[in-house]
C-alpha cells in the first residue's frame, strides 16, 4: 500500500485541469470513495496510484508522500 500526498494530488489535479474528486473518479475509473479515503490520509494500492498518475499525466512518484 502506498501513501499519496494530498498536496501533490491537489497540484496534479489543478495542473491537469481536473476540477473535482468526482471528475477525477470519472476520468480514472477510481471510485469517489477511494479518492476521498486517500484525501483523508488512507493508503492506496499500486494499481490505484498508477491509474491516478496516468489520468493526471504525472509520474507515479510525483504523487507519493515523501517519508
Amino acid at each position: 500500500m502506498y501513501k499519496i500526498s494530498k498536496r501533490n494530488l491537489g497540484v496534479a489535479k489543478v495542473n491537469a485541469g481536473v476540477g473535482s474528486d468526482k471528475d477525477l473518479a470519472a476520468l480514472s475509473g477510481i471510485s469517489v470513495n477511494t479518492i476521498s479515503r486517500i484525501n483523508n490520509g488512507g493508503r492506496a494500492k499500486l494499481a490505484t496510484v498508477q491509474a491516478l498518475a496516468a489520468t493526471l499525466g504525472v509520474d507515479l512518484a510525483e504523487l507519493l508522500e515523501e517519508v
